[in-house]
């Protein structure tokens, strides 16, 4: 699959969501679910502020998603 079909399949654009330990949400258009899932892992394993969840999301529905605990992250969606 490409970004050009995975786009196309879902009708519009992602977003990566990034929520930090404070509360502090940052919303990152992407050009598609499939970059935005790789740009999720980027900011996993390699953001300098402390995050609490980090999530793909297509209209308004969350497509993955991820919560940090004590040791790592873990899938919850």
């Amino acid at each position: 699959m490409n970004d050009q079909n995975d786009a196309a399949r879902h009708g519009s654009q992602a977003k990566l969501v990034i929520v930090e330990q404070s509360g502090a949400k940052q919303e990152i258009p992407q050009p598609s679910a499939t970059l935005g899932m790789i740009e999720a892992s980027r900011a996993m394993h390699g953001h300098e502020c402390q995050l609490r969840e980090v999530k793909v999301v297509i209209k308004n529905k969350a497509v993955a998603r991820w919560k940090a605990d004590d040791v790592a992250w873990r899938r919850v969606a």
